[in-house]
């Protein structure tokens, strides 16, 4: 899992999505390897339920693009976890900001309908590079 987000930083997933409807695209070898297949696809995103760890955190998610160019890790911990051991590892909580407002920079949030849970992701802005 380190080696499919390790340009997380910057936002850059360099062959990291899903595209189930083009045959030459081999699946990514993340998700070749461990035999992963969505369970839910929504306007291009794909998400995928894994049982993994993520910079010492436990995974529990992940969301992909197809169309779409989000990404995201959904770890199994409260918000306030994950912006200890994200500040112990990279000297940084990852808060929104206008960085990641722009798709440059991740974003760390507690997940919505389930605060024992966070989200660190990448949004590419509608029109991106």
């Amino acid at each position: 899992m380190e080696e499919a987000f390790a340009g997380f930083r910057k936002c850059e997933f360099k062959g990291f999505y899903y595209a189930p409807w083009d045959p030459q695209q081999k699946v990514h070898p993340y998700l070749a390897e461990r035999g992963l297949t969505p369970y839910k696809e929504d306007n291009g995103l794909y998400y995928f339920k894994v049982k993994d760890s993520l910079f010492g955190l436990p995974v529990s998610e992940i969301i992909i693009p197809g169309t779409w160019d989000l990404h995201a890790i959904v770890f199994d911990v409260p918000l306030a976890k994950a912006r200890k051991t994200l500040k112990r590892r990279f000297g940084s909580v990852f808060a929104p900001s206008a960085q990641s407002a722009e798709g440059k920079a991740p974003a760390l949030e507690a997940v919505v309908d389930n605060p024992s849970r966070s989200s660190l992701y990448c949004n590419e802005v509608e029109g991106g590079e």
